[in-house]
């Protein structure tokens, strides 16, 4: 199967994004249309951290405390855990992207600064990634919900995603508005990271290594021969599904980025998104 053939069958607007470290070789299916991040902005996050600890601003042995003003709802545990915990940096690093711990990361997202974070997609060229949301600020904005009690936007936000009930217009559904990129620049990102191009030797490795310890692997790696090393962190959200990393292949590494917006069965949709994911290791491999 072609990778066109492969976008073409799944029940949603994909983009595909890929390129191999060693030749060069790239793959791009929709890749500078703008997609929701959901999820994924994480990894722009991880990256900002240690930019900002290389530059001695951050730490990432210093502790921070959980409060109820970080608490999100969705995925996660840090907003089950008791006020005056201290984890540290790191921890909440490690929570945000290999469970993709909301609350962990809304943590980190205060802490490295949203208008920090913009400023560096920015200078390196990511011109259609804006990261203006928190996970608590985007799932209140587009599943209405107005409560401050964690437990109560829990229920809210668990409820109305079942039953795909958006608000419409909200700002957290609006491509406008939302936490957005590309699967090109997904890949631009990656392909930096890894090069050394953004941070030291040793921040690099420390955030490969964090994702290379992903626990949620329903698409990028599902279909890949069992073995197969891959750093990388999925997102979905109602009508979204995305996963970006980077899979080190026998061939040598690349990067990958698969986007997806307006799914319509959300039961099929890791499948036909593994597939995608298989097409593309297949295609460098060959």
């Amino acid at each position: 199967m072609s990778i066109k053939s492969a976008v073409q069958i799944v029940d949603a607007t994909v983009g595909v994004a890929a390129k191999h470290m060693n030749t060069g070789e790239e793959i791009c299916e929709r890749g500078g249309e703008v997609f929701f991040t959901a999820s994924t902005f994480k990894i722009p996050i991880l990256i900002e951290l240690y930019k900002q600890i290389d530059a001695g601003v951050l730490s990432a042995d210093s502790r921070m405390e959980i409060t109820d003003r970080h608490r999100a709802p969705g995925s996660g545990v840090v907003k089950e855990l008791s006020n005056g915990l201290n984890p540290t940096v790191h921890d909440l690093a490690t929570l945000m992207i290999i469970i993709s711990d909301n609350t962990a990361t809304d943590m980190l997202y205060d802490l490295v600064g949203r208008e920090c974070l913009n400023k560096t997609m920015q200078e390196l060229g990511l011109r259609k990634t804006n990261l203006p949301m928190s996970c608590r600020e985007m799932l209140y904005s587009m599943y209405g919900v107005e409560t401050d009690d964690i437990a109560d936007a829990e229920a809210q936000v668990a409820d109305r995603r079942s039953k795909e009930q958006v608000v419409d217009g909200a700002p957290g559904a609006s491509l406008d508005y939302s936490d957005v990129s590309s699967p090109n620049d997904m890949v631009k990102l990656l392909e930096l990271l890894y090069g050394g191009a953004i941070l030291s030797s040793s921040s690099r490795d420390s955030v490969l290594r964090i994702m290379a310890r992903q626990q949620l692997n329903t698409i990028i790696p599902y279909l890949l021969p069992t073995g197969t090393r891959i750093a990388h962190k999925t997102g979905g959200v109602t009508g979204v599904r995305c996963d970006v990393g980077i899979v080190y292949a026998p061939s040598g590494p690349y990067a990958v980025a698969i986007m997806a917006r307006d799914v319509i069965d959300c039961n099929k949709i890791d499948n036909q998104l593994a597939e995608i994911s298989a097409t593309v290791y297949r295609h460098f491999e060959s």
